[in-house]
């Protein structure tokens, strides 16, 4: 008989789960595996749907970063597997993912916005293949050039003092580091890599004194040029940072005793710590992975806060392990180019989907002599299908390319009239609507196995015996923070280039809070569905946190959802009546250069001034289920690993579960659904990067 596995949601984790599930002709003569999903589409926080003119509206922005080494390796495998025709849009994995190469960030410098545009060179490597492991003198070596780089542009602007020697003897004690570093790691490059980091560990003593030296030196050089001169202030900050970095790394051991060995302590002062100096902590180089990663606490931009071992980690990973390009965007939506090819690979394999099932609680129970278990899952059936025969289809295509729509499919359902008339969002925790019936599915029946894979935040809601059961549970819902988030889209009438934007299509952060990064996504507009001779020219994506409550509200605040996307709007047209200039010079009104001109926007609703921002997307990310996952000090403990959460038919998945990588990343949850796997069958199944970067 095969076992029945409850797969609970529908991201990144839960779907990875399912796919390898049912991997193979003989996964799926042992396992019968059903995914039960809230509303009409897959895809969690990287949920899109398509809205008027076929657009694209996401739940925030989306990419993947060149080092996502295991999320490649299975969308390669989910193109593979859907195989579609080669005049068919995004038929390969090499059309669905576009490279990106230019991180730009905004510096606030003696009251000036500056900013920092950052090109990142190709490389050979092809994403998700050649999955070769990590190391540790690969990490040093990289720091290293980067460092040289950096110092061989300084000392071009540098006029030294005679008294303190000339330049050339700085660059050899640099020279000399990175050479007796690189000696010692290629001589024993045949050992086990345990034997690297001894071997690499053993240095640090040596040249740590050297290193400190050399910083000391070079700020006595170059304080007093730093105010006038930006691009000197780029070199010093930006070599003083990753000095900084190599030095915490050799002091504290990092890559004999892993990452979470220093995750108890802030980024900020760690780096402190290990001579950072106070112009660096201020900069955006310590500051961009708080807002890349939106690290703040409730949200709040004055409260940043994150681990520095999963700070270093993520900085790391992006900057000196990315595979071909530092970045890759998607050809069209995160749902269309991830999600699709995910759902149609698991529905190959024989994954069963029940779309419209909202989870409403697991139940546990005690087992005398032994672990408890999972006996009951409630689930509330939302809808009834007019074919519940046919089940649901929820794909719509737009260009030929199988999308998720933006509202269900209400010509499928019965109470489809019903649903429109009143505008129910079936996937708000909030809805005020009552499910058409309950489903109770019971152990041993229905399921022998269940896969949790809705967020963190949902737990308490959903799972209350477990938390009475195990106290790790509840350590883990207290600790393992989340925070709201909020986005907005624009579509404009002018190219980058007339809006005052000249250095390529950038990914911008650092920027005003709360919504501090931006994104130009022009590269989907053919993928979208506008009609010439009015189709908007540039599309741009904005988003940050949403300062909000720790705990997110109980299902009986009806209104909550509505009363926080007033906030993010306001957010929004404050954004633009501000702080646009900044990025887009020409795209303010002539008359008044901080305020957007709000005749740019596409299409016209024939109105004037912000009512025009009526036809634009905005978002407020607030439900349980849509919180991003933070990565705290101190709180990769309280998290649990999927093959351990103390109940003999449970498994877990998802950004927030012990995956090892802990910011919030479709990377760590592909990992989390991995685990899962391995969990549930016993198999191995090898996970890139797990011995080094998440051990």
């Amino acid at each position: 008989m095969k076992k029945k596995v409850a797969v609970l949601g529908g991201g990144a984790g839960a779907l990875t789960t399912a796919y390898y599930l049912s991997r193979t002709p003989e996964l799926r003569e042992e396992y019968e595996v059903t995914v039960y999903q809230v509303g009409w589409r897959l895809g969690g926080k990287g949920a899109s749907g398509r809205g008027p003119h076929g657009r694209i509206e996401e739940h925030g922005l989306h990419l993947f970063w060149g080092f996502y080494e295991n999320a490649f390796a299975l969308m390669r495998e989910c193109y593979r597997v859907m195989n579609r025709p080669a005049t068919a849009p995004l038929a390969t994995f090499e059309q669905a993912f576009r490279p990106r190469d230019l991180i730009a960030m905004e510096d606030f410098v003696q009251g000036n916005w500056q900013r920092w545009v950052v090109p990142f060179p190709a490389n050979s490597r092809r994403p998700g293949e050649g999955l070769e492991d990590t190391a540790s003198w690969e990490v040093i070596e990289g720091l290293l050039r980067v460092a040289l780089e950096l110092f061989g542009k300084l000392k071009g602007g540098l006029t030294l003092s005679a008294e303190r020697g000339p330049a050339q003897l700085v660059e050899e004690v640099v020279l000399a580091v990175g050479t007796r570093l690189l000696e010692q790691a290629h001589a024993t490059a045949a050992a086990a890599a345990q034997e690297h980091v001894v071997a690499l560990e053993s240095l640090g003593a040596k040249i740590l004194d050297l290193m400190r030296d050399f910083l000391q030196w070079l700020w006595e050089q170059i304080e007093h040029l730093i105010e006038s001169n930006f691009l000197l202030y780029q070199l010093s900050v930006g070599l003083d940072f990753i000095m900084a970095n190599l030095i915490g790394i050799l002091e504290d051991g990092v890559l004999t005793r892993g990452f979470n060995s220093i995750d108890g302590v802030d980024y900020r002062e760690w780096l402190k710590k290990h001579g950072a100096s106070e112009l660096t902590l201020r900069s955006v180089l310590a500051r961009v992975i708080y807002d890349a990663a939106m690290s703040m606490v409730d949200g709040d931009p004055d409260r940043q806060s994150i681990g520095a071992g999963s700070a270093l980690r993520a900085l790391l990973r992006i900057g000196l392990t990315y595979q071909g390009h530092v970045a890759y965007e998607f050809s069209a939506s995160m749902g269309d180019t991830v999600f699709v090819p995910l759902y149609e690979a698991c529905r190959k394999n024989g994954v069963r989907f029940e779309f419209f099932h909202r989870v409403e609680e697991v139940v546990a129970e005690r087992v005398p002599g032994g672990q408890p278990r999972i006996t009951k899952l409630r689930i509330g059936r939302q809808v009834d299908l007019k074919d519940p025969a046919a089940g649901y289809d929820p794909l719509i295509t737009v260009k030929n390319l199988p999308c998720w729509p933006d509202r269900p499919l209400y010509d499928q359902i019965v109470q489809g009239e019903q649903l429109l008339r009143e505008n129910i969002d079936l996937e708000s925790f909030y809805t005020p609507w009552r499910s058409v019936a309950e489903r109770v599915l019971e152990v041993d029946k229905d399921f022998h196995q269940v896969v949790f894979g809705i967020p963190v935040a949902s737990v308490r809601y959903l799972c209350p015996t477990l938390m009475e059961l195990n106290p790790a549970w509840r350590r883990m819902v207290d600790e393992v923070a989340t925070i709201q988030t909020q986005a907005f889209q624009l579509w404009l009438s002018k190219d980058q280039r007339a809006l005052g934007w000249t250095v390529g299509a950038p990914l911008l952060t650092g920027y005003v809070e709360p919504l501090d990064t931006w994104a130009d996504m022009t590269s989907v507009l053919p993928r979208e569905g506008w009609a010439q001779p009015n189709a908007p020219l540039t599309v741009a994506y904005f988003c940050g946190p949403l300062p909000g409550p720790t705990i997110p509200p109980p299902p009986t605040e009806h209104g909550y959802p509505a009363r926080q996307k007033a906030v993010a709007l306001e957010n929004a047209l404050g954004f633009l009546r501000n702080d646009i200039g900044v990025l887009w010079p020409r795209a303010t009104q002539p008359n008044n250069p901080a305020v957007f001109d709000w005749n740019l926007l596409v299409p016209s609703n024939e109105r004037a001034g912000e009512e025009r921002f009526a036809t634009q997307y905005w978002r407020a990310n607030v439900d349980p289920s849509e919180r991003y996952t933070l990565a705290l000090p101190g709180t990769a403990k309280a998290r649990i690993r999927p093959d351990g959460t103390g109940f003999s038919n449970l498994t877990i998945c998802g950004d927030w579960v012990d995956n090892g990588f802990y910011i919030g990343a479709a990377e760590g949850a592909v990992i989390s659904g991995m685990q899962a796997f391995r969990a549930v069958t016993g198999r191995k199944l090898r996970i890139a990067g797990e011995a080094f970067w998440y051990r």
